[in-house]
């Protein structure tokens, strides 16, 4: 028998001896030793997936409590934010960085406030910066607003984390929007850091409104989004949501949820929930958009009489349920639609230019298969 003394005073050789000689004791060694070397690599497993690690799906879902607009009370849409009803809601401000410092306290305050009533969604922003400072070069709606401070949005109306609406304004008034499919893989916003992820569109052009205003403190912005733009299901009273902030001369993108670097605003699963959303009114749920084109052509060598050709065309949108949509065009003349950019190609490959044709774009994210 090998007393304990000898085997902590660490003597190699004798212990080597004794468990040649002792092959039972050797085993028993050997278990103890295995057993010590589970521990410390299960301590060091738990350390590399401690609490900083986990999936941040699996945290605790932040939710923000939408507020009912008063009857008596409304919301003049001119970007200022000193409608009584603000005082209302209560301000989200807790952004972190995803950029330049993963985590950090931004460099600038931003409070979100959100209001409803039974047709429409508001938004009040407040982002405070040095107006000196604030970059607002785009004007053209669905422009690219990577060189550009910016707020967007995005709403997961039917709280599925894949699928949703993606909103975007800057300091001098431009409007972006867009259509989120699939969970997304990338930051930012259209155009924005990042990969895209799951499908996207912004050829989709919703119905809604925003205002904004340069200020001493900084820059504010008021949205009116009414529900008959969006599809949702009525039942529901929760929603996904999740805002950024981009604070262009210093490169800081800023989130409300998903904010690791890993997530971004673009995967609906990081976001918060807003909830109390109850008796909303969608409208009836149908779209028309008639059209006709005049023209006057006469040819002087020919005896007939001028001509004055005149094409009528209409589309039909009519939303049968918060899911399913039906479409309906006659006539429609595919010449007026959205001309494509020009383009040079010095390649020896063709330039695939994106689909504009409304009829042809509704419902196109679900034969959208490739990330």
């Amino acid at each position: 028998v090998i007393s304990s003394s000898v085997i902590k005073s660490g003597d190699f050789l004798i212990l080597s001896e004794k468990l040649y000689q002792a092959p039972a004791l050797a085993a028993g060694l050997l278990l103890a030793l295995i057993s010590s070397t589970v521990g410390v690599l299960g301590q060091a497993t738990d350390q590399i997936t401690g609490p900083e690690s986990e999936d941040p799906a699996a945290e605790p879902t932040v939710v923000l409590a939408a507020v009912r607009l008063p009857q008596d009370l409304a919301i003049q849409l001119d970007g200022r934010l000193d409608d009584q009803a603000w005082s209302m809601a209560t301000p989200v401000s807790d952004f972190l960085q995803q950029e330049p410092v993963e985590g950090a306290v931004p460099s600038e305050r931003t409070e979100v406030r959100i209001l409803f009533d039974e047709d429409e969604l508001y938004i009040g922003v407040m982002l405070y910066d040095d107006p000196d400072g604030i970059l607002a070069y785009q004007k053209l709606r669905d422009a690219s607003l990577g060189s550009d401070d910016r707020f967007m949005w995005i709403l997961d109306t039917f709280l599925d984390g894949r699928t949703g609406y993606f909103f975007e304004i800057n300091a001098a008034g431009l409007m972006g929007d867009g259509l989120l499919s699939g969970s997304g893989g990338g930051r930012g916003g259209f155009g924005g850091r990042g990969g895209f992820g799951g499908g996207s569109s912004k050829a989709w052009d919703g119905i809604w409104e925003a205002r904004t205003e340069i200020r001493p403190d900084g820059w504010s912005a008021e949205i009116r989004i009414p529900f008959r733009t969006l599809n949702f299901d009525p039942d529901n009273d929760s929603w996904g949501i999740n805002f950024q902030r981009t604070i262009r001369r210093r490169n800081e993108e800023i989130l409300w949820r998903g904010w690791r670097r890993t997530e971004g605003l673009r995967r609906p699963i990081y976001a918060g929930r807003m909830t109390g959303l109850n008796n909303l009114s969608q409208g009836l749920g149908l779209e028309a958009r008639p059209s006709t084109i005049v023209g006057w052509r006469t040819t002087p060598a020919n005896t007939d009489p001028t001509t004055i050709p005149r094409d009528l065309s209409l589309d039909i949108n009519y939303s049968m349920t918060s899911s399913l949509r039906a479409s309906l065009s006659v006539n429609t003349d595919f010449a007026e639609v959205e001309s494509d950019q020009r383009r040079v190609n010095l390649t020896r490959f063709p330039i695939r230019f994106p689909e504009r044709r409304d009829f042809f774009l509704e419902g196109s994210s679900v034969f959208s298969f490739a990330p």
